[in-house]
Formats: structure tokens, sequence, C-alpha cells
């Protein structure tokens, strides 16, 4: 229970004015009992209650209590025999002409209603401009906090591949290293291309992709070294935004060609020879 918000719902000031439902004093009494807070909430607001009463309050005529001893008095002269006409009788229509508290009372709360509605109505007003503002605020905290994720998921991307490019860098500045361009074997993608870095000391391999079409959900691509027309597993590599950069593969200590063929996905034991995509042969 959000205990602050419930204590500026108006149900307590409805429950001092007497203006509660049964319901709602119900649940008011359970909240009292339960959270020292609404019962504090509801003392204070009973306090000032009375003290606007008192201060609303019209003091009665100063010669009402005299009246009314007079009136004991004449009461029990009247249960005796006195006459109808008699002077004890005539004095009960000057009492009553006197003006009544409970009218008073009542003039003053409805007073006290009227100043508790248009009280709650201002306050229902501030807490509704407050909840709006303060869900105003939770909303773009909560967008900061996802351009901030993104950021730093970017920024992660970033760095990984500026390391990418730092090794590669490293790694092409080897002399050691030689560039095998592998071209197409296929007539519906003449376009198809992909270049291997193979460093034949190190046996560190990494592929480039260029223009190879994007393969089938259950597919994928799996690069092969071949030495003495026997293939050799290099592993399969992805497409997509990881195809633009360059991709660290098995590492191959031999290699006559570089061969790239579509297989299923995860890879074959052997390639299928006319699902080959490119082919390129390592310069002496």
């Amino acid at each position: 229970m959000d205990v602050q918000r419930y204590i500026s719902s108006g149900i307590i000031e409805s429950y001092v004015a007497g203006l509660a439902t049964d319901q709602e004093v119900r649940e008011l009494l359970a909240a009292m009992a339960q959270y020292p807070e609404v019962k504090a909430a509801t003392d204070a607001a009973q306090l000032d209650m009375e003290r606007y009463v008192q201060m609303q309050a019209v003091p009665p005529p100063a010669d009402l209590k005299d009246k009314l001893f007079q009136v004991l008095e004449n009461d029990g002269t009247t249960e005796a025999g006195a006459p109808a006409g008699s002077a004890a009788a005539e004095e009960y229509p000057a009492i009553e002409e006197e003006p009544r508290p409970p009218v008073l009372v009542s003039g003053i709360w409805r007073y006290v209603a009227a100043a508790i509605a248009i009280g709650l109505i201002i306050s229902l007003y501030y807490n509704v401009t407050y909840y709006n503002s303060t869900n105003e605020w939770k909303g773009k905290y909560q967008a900061l906090l996802t351009d901030r994720q993104t950021l730093v998921a970017q920024n992660e991307v970033f760095q990984t591949r500026l390391s990418k490019t730092e090794e590669m860098v490293d790694m092409l500045s080897s002399p050691t290293v030689k560039k095998v361009m592998l071209s197409t074997t296929r007539k519906d993608h003449p376009e198809s291309k992909a270049i291997v870095f193979w460093n034949a000391q190190s046996q560190e391999v990494y592929l480039s992709v260029n223009n190879l079409p994007e393969p089938a959900a259950d597919q994928q691509y799996q690069l092969w070294a071949i030495v003495n027309n026997r293939p050799i597993d290099a592993g399969v590599f992805d497409m997509g935004d990881a195809a633009k950069g360059f991709q660290k593969m098995k590492g191959i200590t031999a290699a006559q060609y570089f061969a790239v063929t579509l297989e299923k996905k995860g890879g074959n034991p052997t390639p299928t020879l006319t699902a080959m995509h490119v082919i390129g042969r390592v310069s002496g």
C-alpha cells in the first residue's frame, strides 16, 4: 500500500467531515490500525476540524442558562398541577423563540463540508499534476538509461572491432603473411569474392568476405584449406554485420588452395563440391 498516496487521496478529509461511505470508513479504520502514518494524519485532520468548528461556533445568549433553570423549575410546578395559563406555562414559548444551537452547528458543517470539498479538489489537482510530472521524469530517466545501455553496447562492439583491426594490422605487416584472393566458381553469382590472409609461420587464418549471397537459415558457409587435393576444415563463418570485417578462422599448417562451400548449419566433415562458391590458389 502506498501510504502517502492514500493519505493524499482525500478519504481522511471525507471521514472527518462525515461524508465517507461505510466502505471507506472500514478501509480507513483498517489502515489506521496497520499504518501509524495514516492514524497520525487522521488525528491531525480531526484536530484541525475541531479547531475550525470552535473558531466558527456562535456563543449562546448570556441569559440562556438562567432561562433553562427557570424552565426546569417551572416544569416541576406544572407537573404538580399549575394552571395552563399560569406564568410558569407562559415561559415555554419564550424559551422556544431563542436561537437553536443545532441549526447553527448544521450551517457550520455545511461550510466545513464545502471547504473540505474545495480542499480535496485542490489536493487532487496537485496530486495528479505531481503524479504526471513524476511519471514524465521517470520516463525521461528510463530513456536516458536505455540510451546509456545502447552506447555501452555500441562501445563494446567498437572496441572489439578496433581490437580485431589492430590485430589484423599487426598480422598484415608481417612478411610471412600471404594474401589469397578467392574468386567465384558460379555463373549465377559472378560477383562473389573473398580474401584469405594466412600466416604460415603462426598458422593464423583471417577471412574477409565480399559479395557472397546470404545463405538460408539452416545453412552456413565453410572455409577449406586444400593440400594435395585433401580438404582441411578451416571453420564456418557468419554473414551479415560480421562478414563486413575480418573473421578469424581455424589455424592451418599447410595449404595450396583455399575454398568456400555452402554447407548445412554447423558445417560438414567433407566439402560439398557442387556447393563451392569461391576458390583461390596460394602463391608460392
